[in-house]
């Protein structure tokens, strides 16, 4: 992978963390738009308004570096056969 396809990825899944930060708000407006908040679409925003803000705010701190490898102590390596 060249650098611009490395820029081009960061900034690709920065972009759409900011869009979902988008949504997650338009979501938590209209939820506190709502008078009686206890019908099924008061639960479906705040599902969205929640798991949006999480993945947004996840991809915009982290962007490319989502897919660097981890390391994982001997412990939980899985033993050879």
């Amino acid at each position: 992978m060249t650098d611009a396809d490395r820029l081009r990825t960061d900034l690709s899944l920065r972009a759409s963390g900011v869009l979902s930060l988008a949504i997650a708000v338009i979501a938590i407006h209209t939820l506190a738009r709502l008078h009686p908040a206890t019908d099924p679409l008061a639960f479906l925003l705040a599902m969205t308004g929640f798991v949006c803000a999480s993945a947004g705010a996840m991809l915009v701190v982290v962007g490319g570096h989502i897919y660097d490898p981890v390391r994982i102590s001997a412990r939980w390596r899985r033993a050879a056969r």
